[in-house]
C-alpha cells in the first residue's frame, strides 16, 4: 500500500471535492456478453461463478484506479487487492468469504473451489475472520443467480473507507438468438474513479470473456 500525494496528483481538485460528499458513490450497469465463458465452462467442466470472479478480479486489478482507497482520511493505492464474496450457506443465509488470489488461474480456481464448498457446509455464520487493518484491500462481489435484473443498487455505508471499496454484482444470464448475455453492476467512489476508468474496467471483463482459453489456463 501506497499513500498517494495529492499535491502531486492530477486529480487533486476533483478528489477533494467529492471528499466532502456523505455519499460520493456511483454505479453502471452493463450487459455482458458470456457467451464464450459459458462454452469455455462447460467444456472444461468448471464453475461458471470462479472463472468468471476471476476474469473480474483479474480486469480491476489491471485499473489503477479500481485499487485506490480512503485510509485513515488519506488516499491510497494497493499493490494487491483480494476477492471478498458471499456463498450460500446449508443455513440459508449468506456468508462472506475472503481469500487470497494465488500466483496463477489453476491456485486462485484450487482455492476459491475449496473456500465455496468449506463456507456452503457452514451451519451456521462465522465471525469476521479477517484483519481490520487489510480490510480496505479487497473488491466486493456477489451475485444474483435467480433474476436477470437491468439496474442494481448496492447499500453504501456511512463509513466513508468502506464506501471506496469497488463492489460488483451480476445477475443471471439469459439466451437470445444462440448469445448468452447477463447484466453486471459496478458501484465505485467518484474520489477516484471518474467514467473512463469506470469504462475501461468494463471493456476489460469483455476483452477477457471473449477470449477465455486464453486467461482461463
Amino acid at each position: 500500500m501506497q499513500t498517494i500525494d495529492i499535491n502531486q496528483w492530477e486529480r487533486q481538485k476533483t478528489y477533494l471535492w467529492f471528499k466532502e460528499f456523505s455519499n460520493s458513490t456511483y454505479g453502471m450497469n452493463v450487459r455482458i456478453d458470456v457467451t464464450k465463458l459459458l462454452k469455455h465452462t462447460r467444456e472444461k467442466k468448471e464453475s461458471f461463478f470462479i472463472d468468471l470472479l476471476y476474469i473480474v478480479v483479474k480486469s480491476l486489478d489491471s485499473v489503477e484506479e479500481m485499487r485506490m482507497r480512503l485510509v485513515d482520511g488519506e488516499p491510497v493505492i494497493y499493490d494487491d487487492v483480494t476477492p471478498a464474496y458471499t456463498v450460500m450457506t446449508e443455513a440459508g443465509v449468506f456468508e462472506n468469504v475472503r481469500h487470497e488470489k494465488g500466483n496463477s488461474f489453476k491456485e486462485f480456481y484450487e482455492i476459491a473451489s475449496r473456500e465455496i464448498e468449506s463456507a456452503k457446509k457452514q451451519s451456521e455464520i462465522k465471525k469476521e475472520n479477517y484483519n481490520p487493518e487489510n480490510c480496505y484491500s479487497e473488491y466486493y462481489i456477489t451475485c444474483v443467480p435467480w433474476a436477470d435484473f437491468t439496474s442494481f443498487k448496492d447499500p453504501i455505508p456511512d463509513d466513508k473507507s468502506s464506501a471506496s471499496i469497488p463492489r460488483v454484482c451480476w445477475g443471471k444470464y439469459t439466451e437470445k438468438d444462440g448469445k448468452y448475455e447477463l447484466t453486471m453492476s459496478i458501484t465505485v467512489d467518484h474520489m477516484f474513479v471518474d467514467g473512463y476508468p469506470l469504462a475501461m474496467a468494463f471493456n476489460k471483463i469483455q476483452e477477457l470473456l471473449n477470449s477465455p482459453g486464453k486467461y482461463l489456463k
